[in-house]
């Protein structure tokens, strides 16, 4: 497959002009989709000493057996999952242009505070299947551990959808959807059926095939045995026939579907590389983009070729949680003002670097200040 790959900001200049002009000319009509389908609350850890994963591996494997304390500080409790953090970055870049349900786990039977005062005045609705997961992330300069409660996870699926929300309702919202962003298949054990069921109720109500744009992050797999995986790829299959499909990753989530088709891509960090395993599992799949976020740019391989663009990369990130849903919203909202693969991986690595160095999810505008920013190589660690 023929690749492409940026190396420096500078080469992006006609990349970024593509979204300046997108931000000007708006969008022809307002926006309605579905959004889900997790929900987590996150508790934030913030390793002092030692402050890197690097070193904090070594440090437990040796008190193996024995006992071990470190510092750190608590940094509270948040709303979270990647299905909220996603539809909530999307809605900064779109706000009153869009209407978005979300369907998750926030409540069993009735939603929780936490998430009626994160998403209530952001979303048009609110649809909860369960009670939420929960999550302590600890958080290192280098990178984050989840350790998760993950026993409600299994309740999502799509019986539990429709008993939560009439046939009728949910056929109203897919009859005017212009796209549907659905995370974390990872944890959920039976979202599969969820994902499948919106598919075929798109097809069934006369949508024309490839007229929604259905954004996937499977969002940590590794646990999920090789044949979920090979199931998953038959369902990705089947969901690009009625829809415009992107499956996103992160690295070490790509080097792993990769393994899945005797790929072996893992530790490969060049940009080439990474523009050659995006080509690679775009040949492997039948889906419409791949998209891959390392910490340091971005790669999408559709029809059009492979493409690699440096990011604007956060040497000490204030958040990291929630940076890979940031990219995703990124990549779906320049999707759905018509851009290029090229202008989509730049909008959601800047997306993602605004996050980092904010904790905020950014607007367009946001967005675009950061990149003059980066160009003028005046980009701040912290905005």
């Amino acid at each position: 497959m023929e690749s492409s790959v940026y190396t420096s900001v500078e080469e992006l200049d006609n990349v970024i002009e593509q979204i300046k002009a997108a931000r000007k000319d708006g969008i022809p009509e307002k926006l309605s989709g579905i959004c889900g389908f997790d929900g987590f609350i996150d508790t934030f850890i913030e390793l002092e000493n030692p402050d890197s994963m690097e070193s904090f591996g070594p440090k437990v494997a040796d008190a193996a057996g024995i006992a071990t304390s470190f510092t750190a500080r608590h940094q509270g409790d948040r709303f979270g999952g990647n299905g909220p953090l996603f539809a909530s970055a999307l809605h900064a870049f779109f706000h009153e242009d869009v209407d978005i349900t979300y369907m998750g786990a926030m409540g069993d039977q009735e939603i929780l505070p936490v998430f009626r005062e994160a998403l209530e005045d952001k979303m048009k609705r609110l649809v909860s299947l369960a009670d939420p997961a929960h999550s302590d992330c600890l958080e290192f300069r280098d990178g984050k551990v989840m350790l998760s409660d993950l026993r409600t996870c299994s309740e999502i699926h799509w019986d539990r959808l429709l008993e939560r929300m009439s046939r009728e309702d949910l056929d109203a919202e897919l009859k005017k959807c212009n796209f549907v962003g659905a995370v974390n298949w990872g944890k959920l054990v039976n979202v599969g059926t969820i994902w499948q069921g919106i598919s075929e109720g798109l097809s069934s109500l006369g949508r024309e095939a490839k007229e929604v744009p259905f954004f996937m992050d499977l969002a940590e797999f590794e646990q999920r045995p090789l044949e979920d995986q090979k199931e998953l790829v038959k369902l990705v299959s089947a969901i690009t026939k009625e829809c415009d499909t992107i499956l996103s990753f992160n690295l070490k989530e790509a080097w792993q579907m990769a393994e899945v088709f005797g790929g072996n891509f893992k530790g490969e960090k060049a940009p080439e590389k990474i523009a050659e395993l995006a080509g690679f599992l775009f040949e492997q799949m039948d889906v419409d983009r791949i998209v891959i976020h390392p910490n340091d740019g971005a790669a999408c391989a559709s029809a059009n070729g492979s493409v690699y663009v440096p990011g604007p990369f956060c040497q000490k990130p204030l958040i990291s949680t929630g940076a890979g849903d940031t990219f995703g919203a990124g990549v779906m909202s320049a999707r759905l003002l018509g851009l290029s693969d090229e202008a989509m991986v730049v909008c959601g690595a800047c997306a993602s670097g605004y996050y980092v160095r904010t904790g905020e999810f950014p607007s367009l505008d946001q967005i675009l200040d950061l990149a003059a920013k980066w160009k003028e190589g005046s980009l701040p660690e912290r905005l």
